[in-house]
């Protein structure tokens, strides 16, 4: 089997299905037209569980009893469903729905409107709904049992995008559990305010952080790697790429590291790598390892700068949501004149991210300033300015327990920018709301967020709002800026 092939091969297994639970309820002294509906809607989740990627678990007869809730919640932990989809085709008692919710599955309660706009009551649904939300909320003690509600029929505008979006998040969510993600080499030097411990990463996401790897490891395994498939990637690389002052040693240095990280995550699992540049990579190699996650990007493999395991973690959350890539980026410059902001970062931008200008393998900035000999010709980065896009920045923060995002658009204005992966900014918006950059800049600077930003070129804000809802992820206050400092008028979160 070939490396593709195997790279493939390890996404299409690692690459865990959401399993949904189809049920429903019934008491005898309503209509059963939602029955009929509850029928024809089993069918309808399996043609949507094709293009959406789950599995559906049914429970075709309706429960009537608490034996029969009993039954269908045992069948839930079982079969290890992620999503119990309750149906309520007419009005069913507290009691079996408490019962069925005990399950360890997340909880979503689909309710349909009455057939009927007068005369007896038909089915009670949306009423059921009601008492279904407020036994989840108030029945369940220490801050209640996690639902969402959905309304109307399947192709509506109330179920529809509304399960997409719960079907994305969750999916994501059970990726991350479990995962595994490899820090090759020592947090960068002064980044100590990416340090975090990896057991609050695991307890808080599921994610399984290792450091079995060193920078020298992966040097001496890519020195092993075949002439004949470094020169293969070689050939691929230059049909996608022009060169500027960079040795073409530097670029080949590179493909082979990526083709030796590539082959330690295929036979250790690995989702992700938060590798290690400086301090060891660029005074042992005279280079930099901008390319080599450019390269890991390419393939699927969530890669991040410095060793920053908790926004790689992000990285790869992002990935999971949109299937797009992810870069991880600084923030080096805003403009209040235009509410803009830059993102760039050294060279590490996927090639999918590029405009019509393509890919410029360059030196790294470095090479520009140092005085040191064997920095002279550091680098290949990838020079890339961004396709115009909707972007996202986000990053799980704390203990892992707390998150920001801000959405926006990349726009090619022929502003001035630094080397590197890098765009401008607009239409700024902070968790959807319109925000002023200095109000953002300065929510960054006085919460302390740490400075690196993962970024994809999408607009995933809805994913993200559901995903830190079911991982109970704290929101990052918005604290507008003053030219005096102050008191904001809600607590401080965390810190």
């Amino acid at each position: 089997m070939n490396i593709e092939s195997m790279l493939y091969a390890r996404k299409e297994y690692t690459m865990k299905k959401l399993k949904i639970g189809f049920a429903a309820g019934f008491m005898d002294g309503f209509s059963t037209v939602g029955l009929d509906l509850f029928a024809k809607y089993q069918k309808e989740l399996d043609r949507m569980s094709e293009t959406l990627g789950f599995e559906t678990v049914h429970f075709e007869k309706a429960m009537m009893n608490i034996r029969d809730a009993q039954q269908i919640r045992r069948e839930l932990d079982e079969k290890d469903v992620d999503l119990l989809l309750l149906f309520m085709p007419a009005y069913i008692i507290g009691d079996q729905v408490y019962e069925v919710m005990k399950t360890r599955a997340e909880v979503g309660l689909w309710a349909i409107e009455e057939p009927r706009n007068q005369g007896p009551m038909p089915i009670a649904s949306f009423v059921n709904l009601s008492q279904n939300a407020s036994i989840a909320r108030n029945y369940f003690k220490g801050g209640g049992r996690k639902t969402k509600w959905f309304f109307g029929p399947i192709d509506g505008p109330l179920f529809k995008t509304r399960f997409e979006i719960t079907v994305r998040v969750l999916g994501a969510i059970k990726n991350l559990r479990d995962a595994r993600v490899a820090q090759i080499g020592k947090l960068a030097d002064g980044h100590i305010n990416h340090y975090n411990d990896v057991r609050d990463i695991y307890r808080r996401l599921g994610v399984d952080v290792s450091r079995d790897y060193e920078v020298e490891d992966v040097i001496a395994l890519a020195e092993e790697v075949q002439a004949a498939e470094a020169q293969r990637e070689l050939e691929k690389l230059t049909a996608q790429t022009t060169r500027s002052r960079i040795g073409a040693d530097k670029i080949e240095e590179s493909v082979r590291m990526f083709l030796a990280i590539r082959d330690l995550c295929l036979e250790n699992g690995y989702e992700a790598v938060a590798f290690s540049c400086w301090p060891k990579l660029m005074p042992l190699k005279g280079m930099s390892g901008c390319l080599v996650n450019a390269l890991l990007n390419n393939a699927g493999i969530v890669a991040g700068c410095e060793a920053d395991v908790l926004s790689t973690v992000s990285m790869l959350a992002l990935r999971y949501l949109t299937g797009s890539s992810t870069v991880l980026m600084d923030l080096p410059k805003f403009d209040l004149e235009d509410n803009t902001l830059m993102l760039w970062h050294c060279g590490t931008s996927p090639f999918d991210m590029a405009d019509q200008r393509g890919v410029k393998l360059d030196r790294h900035y470095f090479a520009d300033y140092t005085s040191d000999e064997r920095l002279k010709d550091v680098g290949p980065t990838t020079d890339v300015v961004f396709r115009p896009s909707d972007v996202t920045v986000f990053r799980i923060t704390g203990e892992a327990d707390g998150f920001y995002y801000f959405t926006g658009r990349t726009f090619d204005g022929r502003k001035k920018t630094f080397h590197g992966s890098r765009g401008w900014v607009k239409d700024l918006r902070l968790y959807g709301e319109p925000v002023q950059v200095l109000d953002l800049v300065n929510t960054m600077l006085v919460h302390g967020l740490p400075h690196h930003y993962p970024m994809v070129l999408e607009n995933a804000g809805g994913y993200i709002e559901e995903l830190c809802y079911w991982l109970d992820l704290k929101k990052v206050p918005k604290i507008p800026y003053r030219d005096y400092l102050y008191v904001p008028g809600s607590p401080r979160e965390y810190t």
